[in-house]
């Protein structure tokens, strides 16, 4: 299956994890990234995720490593379960340039250590 996406993505590096809480409808969930791109992130859920659903818009507060957070909007873009958890892929809406390229900056770096994404 050949990759869709415009944006390259790269697992967090274990040493700067990256921490999302995402706000929406009726929940607040504190999770840390399976991937990032500049486009999106993706997530696991260990459990049902109510009020979550396909195209809903949230708020997002994304901390990379030891960067200052910062807060910007999303849509979430698909749900997927594997076992008892939940994955969901959440696209940036939004994402100011200086986020945008602390993110970069961010991908970058995982690639460069060998974080690529199958």
């Amino acid at each position: 299956m050949r990759e869709q996406r415009r944006d390259p993505r790269a697992r967090p590096l274990d040493a700067e994890p990256v921490r999302i809480d995402i706000m929406g409808d009726g929940f607040l969930e504190v999770l840390i990234a399976r991937d990032i791109s500049v486009g999106g992130i993706g997530v696991f859920v260990p459990h049902d995720f109510n009020g979550c659903d396909i195209d809903s818009e949230v708020d997002l507060i994304v901390k990379i490593g030891t960067e200052r957070p910062f807060k910007t909007r999303g849509v979430i873009r698909h749900g997927v379960r594997q076992g008892a958890r939940h994955f969901f892929g959440v696209e940036f809406v939004g994402l100011s340039d200086q986020h945008c390229e602390l993110v970069a900056a961010y991908v970058d770096r995982c690639l460069r250590g060998g974080r690529k994404l199958p």
